[in-house]
């Protein structure tokens, strides 16, 4: 044997296939497999049919000759994940141009056509094999290398039988692939792959939802992030700039997670923004979404909201909560007020009413918005991060930038829960200075 490990099969050539049916209406598949070869057909048909010749290059062993009508051979597939013994019978024998028998219960039939290939004598080999649909892909892949293998052997360069398990350290998985698209059938790994693909032009499109740049003003300065339990999330944080000296605040959170916590935050997204303006208040925005979003919503799943409208020239602070985690702002002094004014979550009943309320924002304060991502995120032993050390948190690191505050609010509780985070995690941080 010589260059096995440097054996690199080419791209999926050469097959086809064919739905018929049988007597009862079923489908029936067949993998037509056409292969040139550089050899007679005469000694192609020994290849074919001497067990010798079957031991270097097919799938099965056979433990006699297949070249007579009539004979019973038994067929051993090779290195399958359990023994797979079959008795055949040749049906037909017509050397060196047809040869059918059975591999187990499906039919094998063989064509040799003698070509003239520069002067000399070739053959096209021609396989005919039953097969069942799911597997005809991987019986392509299987049959394009036993005939790479069968080639070497005749010219006398033998690579040595590549079947079964060690067929995938040789490509098996690329031209298994390959056949797939091209006879229009999803492979499991295809599939996977095209999910993985959809998940994430989801997760960019999601991301492309998000503020790609936070509005900032004069006295103020915003930070915020999201991170994703899964490719895609439920959480959701934006900022609004109306005229030159009022900010809406949004900071949200969909029950659930992945693609369907996604699709809800999108629709949520999509909404707020539409109604969200300088002279909605907070209590009548939330009271808008909460009446569009209770038709919107399947039962089950659930939003919290937090929006609040920031006057930059009365440096005051208006908001309404829909069920939402209190965000925690910090006056310079360490004093900490939590801000829970509001009702109850969105989509729960359509004519939900929602309290407001106001406060004054002084230099020097830190308000933290938060999801519960950040709040329950748990360590080893299956502790809770809780509000009250995110609070202090808050507390303890008030002299910091917003961008600061929130990058090291973040690091805190990663490191507690080990990066492990089980739900969807946003924070939105404004410094007054």
């Amino acid at each position: 044997m010589i260059d096995r490990e440097q054996y690199a099969p080419g791209p999926a050539s050469g097959a086809h296939i064919r739905k018929d049916r049988g007597q009862n209406g079923e489908e029936k598949w067949t993998l037509i497999f056409v292969r040139e070869l550089r050899h007679p057909p005469e000694k192609v048909w020994q290849a074919l049919t001497d067990p010798e010749h079957l031991r270097q290059w097919a799938p099965f062993d056979a433990d006699g000759s297949l070249g007579t009508v009539g004979t019973r051979v038994k067929l051993t597939t090779v290195k399958a994940p359990k023994a797979q013994v079959s008795e055949t019978t040749v049906t037909r024998a017509d050397a060196p141009k047809v040869l059918e028998y059975n591999w187990g219960d499906k039919a094998l039939r063989w064509e040799l056509e003698a070509l003239d290939v520069d002067g000399d004598g070739g053959t096209r080999l021609t396989l005919w094999h039953n097969i069942d649909r799911g597997f005809i892909s991987m019986g392509a892949a299987g049959w394009h290398i036993a005939f790479d293998v069968l080639d070497r052997l005749l010219i006398g360069t033998p690579l040595g039988r590549i079947v079964g398990a060690e067929a995938m350290k040789f490509d098996w998985p690329r031209l298994n692939s390959e056949y797939a698209q091209q006879f229009g059938i999803e492979t499991p790994s295809l599939r996977l792959r095209k999910q993985a693909q959809e998940y994430e032009e989801a997760r960019q499109i999601q991301q492309a939802l998000m503020p790609k740049e936070i509005p900032q003003m004069p006295g103020l300065e915003i930070s915020g992030s999201w991170r994703p339990a899964r490719i895609v999330g439920g959480d959701y944080f934006d900022v609004y700039k109306f005229g030159a000296s009022r900010l809406g605040l949004c900071i949200a959170d969909v029950s659930g997670k992945g693609m369907p916590a996604a699709l809800l935050m999108s629709n949520l997204q999509a909404v707020v923004k539409g109604l969200a303006t300088e002279n909605t208040s907070p209590r009548e925005l939330l009271e808008k979404v909460n009446r569009v979003m209770s038709s919107n919503t399947t039962e089950g799943k659930f939003i919290t909201l937090f929006y609040a409208l920031l006057d930059v020239d009365r440096k005051t602070l208006q908001y309404t909560s829909a069920g939402h985690n209190p965000p925690v702002l910090t006056r310079k002094d360490g004093v900490q007020v939590r801000l829970e004014q509001g009702g109850l979550i969105v989509g729960a009943f359509q004519e939900s009413v929602y309290d407001q309320g106001e406060i004054d924002l002084r230099p020097g304060d830190r308000l933290v918005m938060f999801t519960d991502g950040l709040s329950e995120a748990v360590d080893g032993n299956g502790e809770e991060f809780g509000e009250a050390r995110l609070a202090e948190a808050s507390r303890g690191n008030r002299q910091l930038s917003a961008e600061a505050l929130h990058r090291c609010l973040l690091d805190r509780v990663t490191d507690f829960c080990g990066g492990e985070f089980e739900d969807d995690a946003t924070i939105l941080v404004v410094a007054v200075s």
